[in-house]
């Protein structure tokens, strides 16, 4: 009796290992009250789209870049060269 609660418990531990720790029919996001949207969350190395100024040839990401003309800038100050 023993045995066979010993072996349940080690492939249980085996299975619980090989999905990285988590529980997968529990990690969907209905049953997790407090989940955060994807944009609040950033997981570090992720990588970011990244665009070159029109200007300077400098890049930067797209949520940092001033958009004229369908072209990308770095600063207030490429832009008003161009202008």
């Amino acid at each position: 009796m023993w045995l066979k609660v010993l072996i349940f418990v080690i492939a249980a531990v085996a299975v619980y290992r090989m999905f990285g720790g988590k529980v997968p029919f529990l990690d969907k996001p209905f049953l997790d009250k407090e989940a955060k949207p994807k944009e609040e969350e950033h997981d570090f190395g992720q990588i970011e789209a990244t665009s070159e100024c029109s200007s300077c040839g400098i890049y930067m990401t797209e949520d940092d870049a001033l958009i004229y003309q369908k072209k990308s800038y770095c600063s207030n100050t490429c832009l008003e060269k161009v202008k």
